[in-house]
């Protein structure tokens, strides 16, 4: 300090060079032998990483998921005339549509084969293909034909759009009930079975949609007997096309899935589902049936957890009324199945969704 003033010194130029010394155990002359080995490794390591990659990729194109769900009579904004039939508005139905897109994307992850209940024509299907094409790029292929329903709902499918669909056939729809309980002639379906061929490259199955006359009137005096009667012959003529198709398709993979509207075990009238597996339990029914079916098919709904496995519920009554079911020829490994929960905005009725692999 020099007459109350601080003198400061002139420093050394500073030097941006930091010298660090790092302890190794191993000599400089030792990291020039390894390196070509250390890039060989990391080399091999990359290429390990990539197959890894390329790997998950094609045992992921090898998986394909299948889903069964009642739409719960969605209808369109288009007035066809018919007596029973529902007219939404143009908002309502824009709601609906965009309401089950967005489920099949979200909740169901863009399932590869979409068999569907309770639609009402081709135009309600195309229009969730629209709105999931927008949402997610994916593009589906709609398959429906019109039924015997008075009220015009249907049954249908959403394909993938990779998937080649070999043939389409609508099983029944001339078929009239037999009973005495029956004025004139009555379709035995409403709903016609819905079956198709799709392919994946070399890879095929055959599915066979579902949706039978419910459960609803099978009580009552004056009814009981008609129903009781129509779920009986629906069943049994469904076991003996699944026997004949089986006799004559002994190779090929199938699978029957949907809506069945019966209980297992059975309620105390008929065995719906027991007739058509090939094992129908007549033991505590008031209808028999006959075993239609030589080589039986297998429940897979039977293997989801017993306190998951419902797909509505019906006066607080947690039931299993949908059903996926496929022949002992079916090729595809079963990976997973499950019901969704239900979601009242959605269906009244659980998403039935089963995982394979080729």
């Amino acid at each position: 300090m020099t007459n109350g003033q601080t003198v400061l010194k002139k420093q050394p130029p500073i030097n941006n060079t930091i010298n660090i010394s790092i302890y190794t155990p191993i000599p400089p002359y030792l990291y020039r032998q390894l390196s070509p080995i250390i890039a060989t490794y990391l080399k091999a390591f990359l290429w390990l990483f990539l197959w890894a990659i390329f790997a998950g990729q094609a045992l992921a194109s090898d998986s394909f998921r299948v889903i069964s769900q009642n739409m719960h009579r969605l209808f369109d904004d288009v007035d066809n005339g018919r007596k029973f039939e529902t007219v939404l508005s143009t908002k309502e139905f824009r709601k609906k549509s965009t309401l089950a897109a967005q489920k099949f994307i979200v909740d169901f992850e863009l399932p590869d084969i979409m068999a569907l209940q309770e639609v009402e024509n081709i135009n309600t299907l195309n229009q969730i293909i629209h709105h999931i094409q927008q949402t997610s790029g994916t593009r589906y292929k709609a398959v429906l034909k019109e039924g015997n329903d008075v009220s015009g709902i249907d049954i249908g499918f959403l394909i993938k759009s990779e998937y080649q669909i070999k043939s389409v056939k609508q099983l029944f729809k001339k078929n009239t009930l037999v009973s005495s309980h029956s004025r004139g002639k009555s379709p035995l379906f409403s709903r016609p079975p819905l079956l198709i061929e799709v392919c994946k490259q070399s890879n095929c199955i055959t599915v066979l949609n579902l949706h039978l006359r419910s459960m609803r009137g099978m009580r009552s005096k004056s009814k009981g007997h008609r129903v009781r009667t129509k779920r009986l012959q629906q069943a049994s003529a469904i076991a003996r096309w699944i026997d004949q198709y089986q006799r004559t398709h002994s190779e090929q993979s199938l699978m029957i899935l949907g809506d069945l509207n019966a209980l297992s075990p059975p309620d105390r009238y008929i065995d719906v589902v027991g007739t058509i597996i090939g094992k129908p339990d007549n033991r505590n029914t008031q209808l028999s049936s006959p075993d239609l079916i030589q080589n039986d098919l297998i429940d897979l709904t039977q293997l989801i957890p017993h306190k998951k496995r419902y797909s509505y519920i019906y006066k607080k009554k947690k039931q299993v009324i949908d059903y996926m079911l496929i022949n002992h020829q079916f090729k595809p490994r079963l990976k997973h199945i499950r019901l969704s929960q239900i979601d009242y905005r959605f269906s009244d009725h659980a998403g039935l969704i089963g995982d394979f692999s080729w």
